[in-house]
């Protein structure tokens, strides 16, 4: 495995090991306890802490610094001994706190079409790829499902697929699918389980 590959892995696995422990002492103001309901900024910056104060990555992770060619910033910047490697992260969370289908959920996911304000998990391989940051890239997936879900495409696996040929689709820029991290047990009655996908894209 590339070390860059293996790096993104590592980040994969960390935050797969940090959520049950974050979701245990979870609590949110208006929706049920656990570590799925939060939004998306909220949950990255306690799975960040919980990751560097535990040690369980060998790499700095540096938060919303600015890409080189725009005044976006990007959600995560691993620093490898001032080899950097910028990684996008998404929530996919495909229902509400009441166990409804979140009916924008999909969009935010799989949108080929940049919109001004909000931007979906498909056009970050875009604005990575245009970003001026050295490829190789990485694009991180936290997903959430209850421990029943009905719906057989939902699955990570087969989201990690989707989302490889879609990227190939709509953009061409090469992408490799790097892991699926499963994490189980979580306290929320609709948010009981899930994984974090991983993907790298390399230049085109």
């Amino acid at each position: 495995m590339k070390r860059s590959s293996y790096r993104i892995q590592q980040l994969a696995q960390a935050f797969a090991h940090t959520i049950p422990i974050v979701d245990e002492t979870a609590t949110h103001r208006r929706w049920r306890p656990g570590i799925g309901p939060f939004e998306e900024e909220r949950q990255l910056e306690q799975l960040r802490e919980e990751v560097e104060n535990r040690g369980l990555i060998e790499v700095t992770i540096n938060y919303e610094e600015p890409y080189p060619d725009s005044s976006r910033r990007v959600d995560l910047l691993l620093d490898d001994g001032g080899n950097q490697l910028p990684i996008e992260a998404k929530l996919i969370r495909f229902r509400r706190d009441n166990g409804n289908i979140d009916p924008n959920m999909y969009k935010s996911v799989f949108s080929p079409f940049p919109e001004r304000s909000s931007s979906s998990m498909l056009t970050d391989c875009q604005k990575l790829a245009e970003s001026g940051f050295d490829f190789p890239c990485g694009v991180l997936g936290l997903y959430y499902e209850s421990n029943e879900e009905a719906y057989e495409e939902l699955r990570a696996d087969r989201i990690a697929e989707k989302f490889t040929l879609d990227v190939g689709y709509w953009y061409d820029i090469p992408i490799e699918p790097i892991c699926v991290e499963s994490f189980s047990g979580l306290r929320h009655p609709h948010h009981q389980q899930g994984a974090v996908i991983a993907w790298e894209l390399t230049e085109p």
